[in-house]
């Protein structure tokens, strides 16, 4: 059985003193990879470093719209450099547009998603998409992207199953994290029984979500079995299956994605 996490921060200030073992526990799980999502500039630099010491470990790059603010174009120059170069860089992300904290303004967050946007097309790579109270207008923008061509994930899904359709319409990824675990999550969890074999995901969004029985605790790649073991048992099939599948799309979708 092996297990990729879609979607951890290791690179972030909260886990990054402890990768190493966080690491060699995911490795005892199963878990054969971990894409670890950078969302700024500080985690960037701290993201390439953890790439140089872990073949277990992929990269994105973007940044996400609670720091829209770093937008500058001599950050996002070198971010797309980098996408283009490295070939540990898997996709573009986390980028997306935020409603409900609102850290920066919506202009300024919609100018940094509409530009990794063109950058993801220009570099022939996935994006990692972020969307909280913002559907209509993410949707919009990923409509023209992937007429163009653009492919994609929603990452830590918590919609609706009429916006997990309208995603997967134009050819999205679905990934599920620790909520649909929780005891409240029943509609998630028919979401998740619902999107195709070949379009679902799983993720941790370590440090954040911890799934049932970890909840409350710092999250950690190792867990993201529990949300597998936990839509496996929504949809009726194996772990061992799902592992399998969920692998198998991770793979397709981030076509730079190696397993050793």
């Amino acid at each position: 059985m092996r297990l990729i996490d879609t979607h951890c921060h290791l690179c972030s200030d909260k886990l990054a003193p402890q990768a190493e073992e966080l690491i060699l526990r995911a490795r005892e799980a199963r878990v054969a990879k971990i894409i670890n999502i950078t969302f700024d500039e500080q985690t960037l630099n701290t993201g390439l470093q953890q790439l140089e010491n872990h073949p277990d470990l992929a990269l994105t790059v973007g940044i996400q719209p609670h720091d829209a603010d770093q937008f500058k174009p001599e950050l996002v120059a070198r971010m797309e450099n980098i996408a283009h170069t490295n070939p540990n860089v898997v996709a573009i992300g986390e980028i997306g547009l935020d409603g409900f904290h609102k850290f920066v303004p919506m202009p300024q967050q919609i100018i940094c998603f509409e530009e990794f946007l063109e950058i993801a097309l220009r570099c022939g790579l996935p994006v990692v998409v972020h969307v909280r109270d913002t559907f209509a207008d993410v949707h919009a923008r990923l409509k023209s992207f992937a007429e163009r061509g653009g492919r994609g994930v929603i990452h830590c899904f918590t919609g609706t199953l009429e916006e997990g359709d309208a995603f997967l319409d134009l050819g999205f990824y679905l990934s599920f994290s620790g909520i649909v675990t929780f005891k409240n999550s029943d509609a998630l969890r028919e979401v998740a029984r619902h999107v195709p074999s070949d379009r679902i995901l799983v993720e941790t969004d370590s440090p954040y979500l911890a799934p049932i029985p970890y909840r409350g605790k710092q999250n950690e790649p190792a867990w993201v079995s529990e949300v597998a073991r936990c839509i496996a048992q929504v949809r009726g099939v194996s772990l061992e299956t799902l592992a399998e599948q969920t692998t198998l799309n991770a793979l397709n979708l981030f076509h730079r994605l190696k397993l050793s």
